[in-house]
């Protein structure tokens, strides 16, 4: 099973293999050559066609074709899909790109090329450099400065100092949010897309935020739901915790307040309130929307 696993990835020589082998936590043995054509038999005897590549390329062992076939309907891919795109409205990029690579994970085992097709290219991350989005990812996850290379559609390719903020998703597109003093009003947002290489982190902070914290009261019903560090118990009963959370990043405040859902009440400030009820609302209609 482990080198099944193994071949599935990829094509691998006799020596990868055996590094494999040693190196797996549970197994943490090598393998000779005959060993390894007792499991190769074993293999090909469950209907798995293995070869082995020329000397020249490495004598790398292929896994041509297997049993094992992922069998997936018509029907039940329109769900997957569907499930999928409702995900992308409220879900952080960085849960997407996980969710990405386990749809890439599925498609591998699936014969029928429309449906690979399918399920290869639902995601909006999938026709984005994943080495820029984990760096964007990693930036906004610590409120880097960096300096991007953007394929600007009025000015062509120019550099671009920014704070990141966040990464968000927008009609079926990824978007860049931070803090530029190239920009009106400090405010940048940058088509994913169009950035042509991994940013630049810079050492030193030059950009300075002029927004006051924000401090949002809420309650919670379940008390084993962990706090983060920015949240802190004001008061607490048999029921309840009154917590508040002081954040400068408010669509993150967002997220982490719809993950916990009737978990969670907001009390204040007003304001927020008011964006969380009309979050919740739109969420609703379009759920409705999809029954019409």
């Amino acid at each position: 099973m482990l080198l099944l696993s193994y071949l599935l990835e990829a094509p691998h020589s006799y020596e990868e293999i055996k590094k494999y082998f040693m190196e797996n936590e549970f197994i943490h043995e090598s393998i000779s050559i005959d060993t390894l054509r007792v499991y190769i038999n074993s293999l090909e005897r469950l209907g798995c066609e293995i070869v082995r590549g020329k000397k020249a390329e490495g004598s790398k062992y292929k896994l041509v074709k297997h049993p094992f076939e992922l069998r997936i309907t018509d029907e039940q891919v329109k769900s997957l899909i569907k499930v999928f795109k409702s995900l992308t409205k409220s879900i952080e990029v960085e849960d997407l790109l996980a969710m990405t690579k386990f749809f890439e994970k599925i498609s591998s085992g699936i014969a029928n090329t429309d449906l690979k097709l399918t399920l290869e290219n639902i995601s909006p991350l999938k026709k984005l450099n994943q080495e820029i989005i984990e760096a964007l990812i990693n930036a906004c996850r610590r409120n880097d400065e960096i300096t991007v290379l953007y394929n600007s559609p009025s000015s062509g390719a120019k550099e671009i100092d920014l704070l990141a903020e966040k990464l968000v998703i927008s009609n079926n597109k990824v978007y860049l949010k931070g803090i530029s003093p190239q920009y009106k009003d400090s405010t940048a947002s940058l088509l994913v897309s169009r950035i042509l290489e991994p940013p630049v982190i810079k050492l030193t902070k030059t950009i300075q935020k002029d927004i006051e914290p924000l401090v949002i009261g809420c309650e919670i019903y379940d008390k084993n739901l962990p706090l983060k560090d920015n949240e802190k118990i004001i008061s607490e009963d048999e029921e309840k915790r009154l917590i508040e959370i002081t954040s400068d990043n408010k669509f993150l405040t967002s997220q982490r307040i719809l993950s916990m859902g009737s978990s969670c009440k907001v009390l204040y400030p007003e304001s927020f309130k008011d964006e969380i009820y009309s979050t919740l609302k739109k969420m609703k209609e379009e759920y409705i929307a999809e029954k019409v």
